[in-house]
């Protein structure tokens, strides 16, 4: 058992190393070196520190906290001196999201099959719905033509005679990686917080889950991936029209939801584990 125990740091740091190569992957495609990285990645140990690791009736010290993660003692106070970083959702992406969450499931958008309806960009006729309405509903900060102009640029809608169609019903940019890095961080955070807390004894455990080989044929993917996105992306429209309807901005106890499914596929090689 002792061996067993002294063993696990390793297999953690092994797990650590292996999924650590995608955001190695990440950092110096885009000009990051280590010790950028290494500077940051003390504050994120000290920020869980902090927050994550407190002892009931105590003070968290600086000394504690030094202990905990390995950081010297003033780089902690400087840390706590100059706050903690957190990330803002871009105001894009955040209209954007909002837009096409409600002209899925909010009422009186859809038709009868449950489908988004097709939107007159500015309808003349009285009582009719129509894009600017919709972005209206949504932000009386940004005008619709400028949503409209976005949604156009990354793909998530068509304009067909004047008239918006909904082409993908989830908002995904397709061109700025700046808006990608947005939902890179928050899929990525979500998944590995689950496997996490999983690892850390969750009860009931988060739903996680995968499917995975190393011996599959390229031309076999195509269908797979196509019964990902055909039955995947109802699942997730299903969750998604129960989530919405179920919020609640004034509830005493929120918590934050994340539901995700992905798919991934590389060259197979012998060292995999």
């Amino acid at each position: 058992m002792e061996e067993a125990l002294d063993e696990l740091p390793k297999r953690v740091m092994g797990a650590v190393r292996r999924l650590l190569r995608p955001l190695a992957r990440l950092m110096i495609r885009h000009g990051i070196t280590l010790p950028a990285i290494v500077e940051l990645f003390k504050q994120v140990m000290v920020d869980v520190a902090i927050h994550d690791f407190p002892v009931e009736g105590k003070r968290t010290t600086d000394s504690r906290i030094s202990v905990l993660t390995g950081v010297h003692r003033k780089d902690v106070k400087r840390f706590r001196e100059m706050g903690f970083q957190r990330n803002d959702v871009p105001k894009r992406v955040s209209v954007g999201v909002q837009l096409v969450n409600a002209w899925m499931t909010a009422p009186g958008w859809q038709d009868e099959q449950g489908h988004p309806l097709v939107l007159p960009r500015d309808s003349k006729v009285e009582g009719e719905r129509d894009f600017d309405m919709l972005s209206n509903e949504i932000s009386s900060d940004v005008r619709p033509r400028a949503i409209l102009d976005e949604l156009l640029r990354v793909g998530v809608v068509a304009l067909e005679d004047d008239r918006v169609r909904l082409v993908t019903e989830a908002f995904v940019p397709t061109q700025s990686e700046g808006e990608k890095l947005y939902y890179f961080e928050q899929a990525g955070y979500a998944h590995l917080m689950a496997g996490v807390r999983n690892l850390e004894g969750q009860e009931p455990p988060y739903f996680d889950r995968v499917v995975q080989y190393h011996s599959i044929p390229p031309e076999a993917l195509p269908a797979i991936r196509d019964l990902l996105e055909e039955q995947g992306m109802a699942l997730l429209k299903e969750i998604n029209r129960q989530a919405s309807a179920a919020k609640d901005p004034e509830a005493p106890d929120r918590r934050l939801l994340a539901v995700g499914l992905y798919y991934y596929d590389e060259p197979a090689r012998d060292d995999q584990p």
